[in-house]
């Protein structure tokens, strides 16, 4: 056996064990997680999404950026079997695909070997143009990353030059490579084999430096940034199933009573690296780091200490430690995790939204949030009162039960403790009922359904806020108590569907009640009057000459997917024109309520409404349309901070429709 093979068989089987060593390191350091609330089911939509999102790339082209990796993904997949080839001639020189496969496969393979050589490359360029000359805000700068990526990228820019260089000297010799090689052959005009009819060593100098850095790369992956390599499969065929199970963006539930409160591993949501679940330990090795959840977080973009990427990076790097076993006094929360950090999340799925391996940031901050309200009773007062409110008033902004029906006081508004029985009960939420601006909605939604002869009526003083805030504000054992109580409440009358104007409203009762023996079926206010409208029920007038865009609800959108229906009722009554902010739909920005950040004070120079304001001032429309009693508020209130009352108005899409019927 020649020294070469020897050697070569060696650093295979050294790289092959270091490479799985590795692996299976990442997974041991995942399994450190608790167990998933989410079970493991649905097997053809799993495999469907690794096909679809994996190998499709679906999330990753979703923006132009994108095809640079879709072509270098696929490209590693096709070059692998020249990887395998040139791995093969090692042991047996005269190796070739068309050996196994015929002669005809050799063309196919072999064309496709230049072409996605030269894509990868013509990428790589692309990359490297982006990372180190156009440098964009989402990409990580410092030293170790920029490295990193560089080092990357230099050994993928090498192997296909080496790879061309092993093709080149074979045309040199045997006289053509199968296929169409058009960049082969190229290559082929700055080698010579003199004649020889075997390979000559500028061959064997490229074949080593291929394979060399093919088994280097092999090694170094499970140890860099592009150790989603190894976590992104598992990570996207192990998600979360929204079709059958826990819907995204619904939290998931505390059993209080399997706590074991006296043990000292015992916590209220996530205080130590340890005590997230194993799915979101494999979350963080699945991070691309593209940057697009920074890209996409309001709370970045306003300026506060939240960005979605570094945090999935930091939790990564604790992780490793603590599964390392490295002497480390780091506490998760504080030392890794910033407490402003967990504070400034509004819970809008931006980040989860467009992270193209599904990670869930929210969730991440939500447990972290949990314990810190739960575990360590460590909140501000402003929050105390709002908690506080909730749980002896049964309202966040703590004004009495009996004002809850003062906006209807001149109306026909129908108590369903009168009616005991009707089609539909219209949940108005603590906004309508308590908020002047959004009493107005109320009044317009109860206007319309009246002028369409709806069969509704409302709970009035019997109503309570459905928790969400509390929730979302991490105290979970007051969320459940509150869902509870409005469950004793609902039982006790008969009605087929639940409207709403709140969607948070909206997705609580629709959504996380179901986890408690609440399953309603529960509509947003824009739906049902789109279909008031489909139907004929009710006509409204093409009214307002003025220039409208749309503000997208968070709680609407990105958690429950409806875009579209309160958009046609701004197109039934638009005269003028109506226009999309730049972020609008699923990149929508969020005006910064969302989270329990309704009841949180700002920094005045880190506002987020400011932030979504400044888009619906590039429209240089007249009129913001809402669908969401937070949004109507905070982008209301932003244009109040800068002086724009006269030039935009702020308006519910109810309000729009009662005053065009």
């Amino acid at each position: 056996m020649e020294m070469k093979t020897i050697v070569f068989g060696g650093l295979i089987v050294a790289a092959l064990g270091f490479f799985t060593w590795s692996v299976f390191r990442v997974f041991r350091f995942a399994s450190l997680g608790k167990p998933s609330y989410d079970p493991v089911e649905n097997y053809g939509w799993r495999i469907g999404s690794i096909l679809k999102f994996f190998f499709g790339q679906r999330t990753v082209t979703r923006e132009a950026s994108g095809w640079g990796h879709f072509f270098i993904f696929w490209g590693f997949m096709i070059l692998g079997f020249a990887t395998v080839e040139m791995f093969v001639r090692g042991f047996s020189p005269d190796f070739s695909w068309g050996y196994l496969f015929g002669h005809g496969f050799e063309v196919f393979i072999t064309t496709c070997y230049d072409f996605f050589g030269m894509a990868i490359i013509v990428a790589i360029a692309i990359a490297l143009f982006r990372r180190y000359i156009l440098q964009p805000d989402r990409l990580r700068k410092d030293f170790a990353a920029r490295f990193d990526a560089g080092l990357i990228l230099g050994m993928i820019f090498t192997l296909m030059i080496s790879m061309f260089f092993t093709h080149a000297y074979i045309i040199d010799v045997k006289g053509q490579l199968a296929g169409f090689t058009p960049v082969s052959d190229f290559f082929s005009t700055f080698v010579s084999a003199n004649g020889l009819k075997e390979m000559p060593v500028g061959y064997e100098i490229a074949w080593w430096v291929h394979n060399i850095i093919i088994l280097v790369f092999l090694s170094y992956i499970p140890h860099s940034k592009h150790v989603h390599l190894v976590g992104a499969f598992p990570n996207i065929l192990l998600r979360r199933d929204s079709q059958t199970n826990r819907k995204r963006g619904v939290l998931k539930k505390i059993d209080f009573e399997s706590v074991d409160f006296e043990s000292d591993d015992a916590s209220l949501g996530v205080g130590k690296i340890q005590d997230f679940t194993w799915p979101q330990l494999l979350d963080l090795y699945a991070c691309t780091e593209c940057g697009r959840c920074q890209d996409n977080c309001p709370a970045y973009h306003s300026g506060k200490p939240l960005n979605p990427a570094v945090m999935i990076h930091d939790l990564k790097e604790h992780l490793t430690e603590v599964g390392s076993g490295s002497e480390s006094d780091k506490e998760l929360i504080g030392d890794v995790i910033s407490e402003d950090v967990i504070w400034a999340c509004t819970t809008c799925l931006a980040c989860v939204e467009h992270c193209p391996v599904f990670i869930e940031h929210v969730d991440d901050l939500q447990d972290m949030r949990r314990y810190l309200v739960m575990d360590q009773a460590n909140i501000s007062e402003e929050v105390t009162k709002v908690l506080e409110n909730m749980e002896n008033i049964g309202n966040p902004w703590g004004l009495p039960k009996q004002d809850r029906t003062k906006w209807c006081e001149d109306i026909d508004v129908p108590i369903m403790a009168e009616k005991k029985e009707a089609e539909y009960l219209y949940w108005v939420g603590c906004a309508a009922a308590f908020d002047p601006k959004n009493q107005e909605v109320a009044r317009s939604l109860a206007k319309i359904l009246n002028k369409a002869g709806v069969d509704f009526a409302i709970l009035g003083t019997e109503e309570s806020c459905t928790g969400d805030s509390a929730r979302r504000l991490g105290q979970e054992y007051l969320f459940q108590s509150m869902v509870e109580n409005t469950l004793e409440t609902l039982k006790k009358y008969k009605f087929k569907k639940i409207i709403t104007t709140c969607p948070h409203c909206f997705n609580t009762l629709g959504n996380e009640y179901k986890d408690f023996g609440g399953d309603f079926d529960v509509m947003h206010h824009t739906e049902f009057i789109d279909e008031l409208i489909g139907s004929g029920k009710i006509t409204p007038k093409k009214n307002l000459d003025k220039k409208i865009t749309y503000h997208d609800a968070c709680y609407l959108g990105r958690h429950n997917g409806i875009y579209d229906a309160p958009r046609n009722l701004v197109e039934s009554v638009a005269n003028g024109e109506v226009v999309e902010m730049e972020r609008s739909r699923e990149k929508g920005l969020c005006c910064g309520a969302g989270g329990g950040m309704m009841w949180v004070d700002e920094d005045p120079d880190k506002r987020v409404n400011l932030v979504r304001f400044g888009d619906v001032e590039k429209t240089e429309a007249t009129l913001c349309a809402t669908a969401c009693p937070f949004c109507n508020i905070m982008i209301d209130d932003a244009r109040k901070m800068k002086g724009k009352e006269e030039q935009v108005d702020v308006k519910d899409v109810a309000e729009l429709i009662a005053d065009a019927i």
